[in-house]
């Protein structure tokens, strides 16, 4: 779980935090938090699900409760390299390029 520190949110806001927090437990809030940074919730959906009507209390959220982005997926960025690569050379596509391996069906 990521760790809170207060410490790191500006002064306009920790009211706001301190308010979420009296509905909230930490640990739904850093899971609310991670599930957008990580897994890609949409952030309407997350500041719906806690309340949240700013969009500057959930970026504060996120850096008061320190959650990192993922790690890049270095496999998508070279597809998506190539892929460019290929378009503005003028060249065709290959099927395989086109979508995201995580958009495929694996048997």
């Amino acid at each position: 779980m990521s760790a809170l520190d207060l410490t790191r949110s500006r002064a306009e806001y920790l009211a706001d935090i301190q308010e979420l927090r009296s509905r909230w437990t930490d640990e739904q809030i850093t899971d609310a938090l991670e599930r957008y940074r990580h897994v890609g919730i949409d952030r309407d959906t997350v500041m719906d699900a806690l309340g949240i009507d700013y969009i500057g209390t959930l970026y504060e959220l996120i850096s008061v409760y320190h959650v990192e982005a993922p790690e890049p997926d270095r496999h998508e960025e070279a597809r998506q390299a190539e892929m460019m690569r290929l378009l503005l050379d003028g060249k065709e596509v290959p099927v395989e390029l086109r979508q995201p391996a995580s958009w495929r069906i694996r048997h």
